[in-house]
């Protein structure tokens, strides 16, 4: 699964948002919290910042301003280079 993970961040062109890409990997959230927390104590990924950049990858089913006040928009994190 880590390796699922680390393949959905090199196709990625910018942060990823932890809610889409559980969506996308079929992976409850809690369980890709954990995963994640230990991809990036060993230097593979960093918590990064949400821009406009990352709303082309989401799913398109609610506006960002519906997330953000439905407190529905997660971490996103980065593939360290």
């Amino acid at each position: 699964m880590l390796s699922r993970i680390l393949k959905e961040f090199e196709g990625a062109e910018g942060p990823l948002d932890v809610n889409e890409l559980s969506r996308r990997l079929g992976v409850e959230r809690s369980a890709l919290d954990g995963m994640l927390g230990f991809l990036v104590r060993k230097g593979k990924l960093r918590e990064g910042g949400l821009g406009t950049e990352t709303c082309a990858h989401c799913a398109g089913h609610l506006s960002c301003a519906q997330l953000q006040m439905g407190n529905l928009m997660g971490r996103a994190y980065e593939l360290v280079k």
